[in-house]
């Protein structure tokens, strides 16, 4: 799984922000409690006061503003930590798919829109492939198995796919790698990896056989000069030509 799909969420940079500006103030605080408490060190070994009022005042001031820091300090942390921990859930609940644990359609679109204008964009490898006999396993058994063929595809892909670039859930059957700087090897690479994994799940038959198809562009021979055109021309190609793996 790729961290950047919602480890840099808006949402979550705000929350660390919260975090480390909440620490710095606390740390300031500590600094100063550190010089009051030097400041009266005499009074504060002995726990004598003196019968000077002013010296009196000082002593219980600090003696207040350390325990109120104190307490601060683990309050503060506490809450923080959890608003932290539930702003980096919801970051993932955004970004990923539920189902798969992929990136979900929201990161495949934030992933396409990287490339409009990039450098990368020339040489860019798209793949979309689909699940063949999805439609026909949820309509003759269930769709919790339907559910099961997915996920278990969707481990292969994921496994096979991570060296090679991006991988993402971008729909219900729809299922995507981007690879930058791709070559014709390089796709042919990945879908000989993919090929072998698939084949080994079926001949394992621990549940439905896999069947895929897919459809495989390269923008070193398309030459398309935005993101988009790219991916309709790939799903065009997934629609009237599919290749098939299985």
């Amino acid at each position: 799984m790729r961290e950047e799909f919602y480890s840099r969420g808006k949402q979550t940079n705000v929350y660390n922000f919260i975090f480390i500006y909440k620490s710095v103030t606390l740390c300031c605080l500590c600094v100063v409690t550190a010089i009051l408490a030097f400041y009266c060190r005499t009074d504060l070994l002995k726990m004598t006061f003196s019968k000077d009022k002013t010296s009196q005042r000082l002593l219980l001031s600090v003696l207040i503003f350390v325990l109120m820091v104190f307490i601060s300090v683990i309050i503060d942390f506490y809450i923080l930590k959890k608003t932290t921990n539930i702003g980096y859930r919801l970051n993932r609940l955004a970004y990923l798919d539920r189902l798969t644990g992929l990136p979900n359609r929201f990161s495949c679109d934030l992933l396409f829109e990287s490339f409009n204008g990039s450098e990368r964009l020339p040489g860019v490898g798209f793949i979309v492939m689909k699940i063949n006999n999805l439609p026909t396993v949820n309509q003759t058994t269930s769709h919790d198995n339907g559910n099961n063929l997915i996920t278990e595809f969707c481990f292969i892909l994921e496994d096979v796919g991570e060296k090679y670039g991006y991988v993402g859930r971008n729909g219900g059957n729809e299922f995507i790698i981007l690879i930058e700087n791709c070559s014709d090897t390089d796709c042919d690479m990945f879908l000989s990896d993919l090929t072998k994994r698939i084949r080994g799940y079926n001949e394992m038959a621990v549940g439905t056989p896999l069947e895929i198809a897919y459809a495989c562009v390269l923008n070193s021979n398309e030459k398309r000069s935005v993101m988009s055109e790219l991916i309709s021309f790939a799903y065009k190609k997934l629609k009237d030509a599919p290749q098939t793996l299985s």
